[in-house]
């Protein structure tokens, strides 16, 4: 049995793998970077029995409307079959308004929502004479680990979260021969998320009291609603705008996934919604907090409201999530500075990041390597992988392949 990266291998983004396993040849994501410009995973190989789809993170299935072109059937559950027609059709819409080069056209994406097979959380089936199990990967509400069996049993985490959150529950890991591991956290462990939430609600109403508004930019799809979730209950002027209002839709009509749907309907029901650009200026100038994408400050409604605090030291911008490096809020955070339409702005307002990470943290993945009792561990989509490797090959073979090298496993 052979893997192969197509991306991802050892940085965070464009994630794609290939198993290849006798007569079979499996993709597992396909991803793209949405940096300033994107980045590519390589090109998908031909005779690939099936691909299969974790979440609808871009990294994850940014490109996945290629997939289908070579008669691919592509597997995921019903949840990130729903919610990946939103994140793709965005996806091309940027793409056009930033002048970069579409990878695919309208009609490949309808063909990949025709071509998608929609699966329960815990589904178990059989592609080409293989087993396909699927597990929680906790993460967002949808995301999966699939367990391949074949000559090998092979775990593939794609986004993991061992932890329960307000959205979503923890992962649950099978035990397997190989388990292939994202090593996002590697060597760095999360704050105590209870803290955390107390940090930010506490930042939130000094900043209110101060006079000021507070915009937190926010991925569209999970840690929008987890925020939103955190908000909920404390009396604060909300807006929510971007992508994450029909993420928020689909979620509720659709609420596989979902840890508690009641408190998620009911946290959303103490929200208001950008309908137009009324709406827009009202939230820009006079609510307490819009909640809005991009999470990375790479475009979207983010930018808009970001203007609208720049220039006033008693606002602020809270980011939440993982800033990958080239991206606008990595260099907000780092230097204080953003580049938008071609130009270096540094903001006067207040800039902090909360770690609201879904992604497990360093003693977690080791811990869920112990929970799975592989033979071999592959670890991916991570900017430090060795530092997880040197923690792990005390107790298990580790390797840290590069993208487009093939390894046996």
């Amino acid at each position: 049995m052979q893997i192969r990266f197509l991306g991802g291998a050892s940085k965070i983004g464009s994630l794609g793998m290939v198993l290849m396993d006798g007569d079979r040849k499996m993709l597992f994501d396909y991803g793209l970077t949405p940096t300033d410009p994107p980045e590519y995973p390589l090109p998908i190989p031909s005779n690939v029995s099936a691909a299969f789809l974790t979440h609808a993170h871009l990294d994850h299935l940014g490109m996945a409307p290629v997939i289908p072109r070579g008669g691919t059937e592509v597997y995921a559950t019903e949840t990130t079959k729903r919610v990946s027609e939103i994140m793709l059709e965005d996806a091309l819409k940027v793409a056009r308004l930033e002048g970069y080069p579409s990878q695919y056209s309208p009609k490949d994406l309808r063909r990949l929502l025709t071509r998608m097979h929609g699966m329960g959380a815990h589904s178990t089936f059989k592609v080409n004479g293989a087993e396909i199990e699927l597990t929680p990967a906790g993460h967002i509400p949808g995301a999966t680990m699939y367990l391949y069996r074949g000559s090998r049993d092979v775990l593939f985490t794609g986004d993991v979260q061992a932890i329960p959150s307000h959205l979503v529950g923890p992962s649950r890991v099978l035990p397997c021969d190989v388990l292939v591991m994202e090593s996002t956290y590697a060597g760095k462990e999360h704050p105590d998320r209870a803290e955390t939430e107390r940090d930010l609600l506490r930042a939130v109403e000094d900043v209110l009291e101060a006079g000021g508004r507070v915009v937190i930019p926010a991925f569209a799809m999970g840690r929008s609603q987890e925020i939103l979730m955190i908000l909920a209950g404390h009396g604060f002027d909300i807006w929510v705008d971007g992508m994450a209002r029909a993420v928020n839709d689909s979620y509720l009509k659709f609420q596989q996934g979902l840890r508690d749907p009641r408190a998620f309907r009911a946290a959303l029901d103490e929200v208001n919604i950008v309908e137009g650009m009324r709406d827009r200026y009202h939230a820009a100038h006079e609510s307490d907090v819009v909640v809005t994408p991009s999470g990375m400050l790479e475009g979207g409604p983010a930018l808009y409201y970001l203007g609208s605090v720049a220039r006033d030291p008693k606002s602020a911008v809270f980011l939440t999530g993982y800033q990958v490096e080239g991206s606008n809020g990595r260099s907000l955070v780092e230097t204080g500075t953003l580049t938008v339409g071609g130009v270096k702005l540094r903001p006067s307002c207040q800039v902090r990041k909360f770690d609201f990470s879904s992604h497990a943290g360093h003693s977690e993945l080791v811990a869920m390597a112990r929970e799975a009792k592989p033979r071999k561990i592959v670890l991916m989509h991570g900017d430090h992988r060795n530092v997880l490797k040197e923690a792990l090959e005390r107790e298990f073979e580790v390797l840290t392949p590069e993208t487009s090298e093939t390894i046996e496993v």
